[in-house]
């Protein structure tokens, strides 16, 4: 365990840091940025898909066969369970974005709120919402001691454009260079911390179809909206379908 969790804790941290100082690169550069945000989103949306829902409705099949040794009644509970918290995890992003301003999708709902020099507030309620979403995000890196790499680089590439946000938010907000990355730190932490608490806290153990499945719905919401939540989502571009296309096929080629 104290190896992979290491590993997970350096690819997170260090890929966060690496992502924040893309600010001064591509700040200039917003059409690369924006498919950045593309490729991880439609990369998201596959994962949730491809490998995430099956495991989450297959682990909950089991606690439950183990339970009722019925294999008719547990596929159906399950499926109606998972669902259930599939909703609840969308819902729970819903009111998350009431803090970050959107920051999740790559982009802010209301720019001229956070970009208010004379506070830091609005920057800080950034990070409170982008460090729960994290928190929760990893819970489903790790399952039954199997690390999930194509979640682990969905989420370094969907962190990529948040990281962004979150330096240039500390440093509008009046905060020096080295303080707007020591704030951006405790959002890199957030995801290995909820790894950790899903691998050490035994009580979720028997309900990782649910966890799963709660986590779903965070992604399905950030993914979605990060594909279709901007000016360029409603008009035909090739070089983003391609984009996006790509995007599947690699989640859906990459081993589990």
């Amino acid at each position: 365990k104290p190896n992979f969790m290491r590993n997970i804790g350096i690819i997170l941290f260090f890929a966060c840091i690496l992502s924040g100082s893309f600010v001064f690169v591509f700040k200039k550069h917003e059409k690369i940025l924006s498919y950045i945000g593309v490729f991880g989103g439609a990369f998201l949306l596959a994962v949730c898909f491809v490998h995430l829902l099956p495991e989450a409705l297959t682990l909950q099949g089991e606690t439950h066969n183990c339970a009722h040794h019925s294999h008719h009644h547990s596929h159906s509970h399950s499926f109606l369970s998972v669902g259930f918290f599939v909703l609840i995890g969308f819902i729970l992003q819903l009111v998350l974005e009431l803090l970050s301003n959107g920051a999740e999708h790559g982009h802010l709902h209301d720019e001229k709120h956070h970009s208010d020099k004379n506070s830091i507030l609005p920057a800080l309620m950034m990070l409170l919402g982008v460090s729960i979403h994290a928190f929760l995000e990893g819970f489903a890196l790790v399952v039954n001691g199997v690390v999930n790499y194509s979640l682990l680089i969905g989420v370094v590439l969907h962190n990529i454009p948040i990281a962004m946000l979150v330096v240039n938010a500390f440093m509008l907000g009046g905060c020096s260079k080295f303080k707007s990355f020591a704030y951006l730190s405790v959002f890199a932490l957030m995801g290995v911390l909820g790894s950790m608490f899903s691998i050490y806290f035994e009580f979720l153990h028997d309900s990782m179809g649910y966890v799963i499945g709660f986590v779903v719905g965070i992604l399905l919401h950030v993914s979605i909206s990060t594909l279709f939540d901007s000016k360029e989502s409603h008009k035909y571009n090739f070089l983003r379908f391609v984009v996006v296309i790509i995007a599947f096929l690699l989640a859906v080629l990459l081993s589990h």
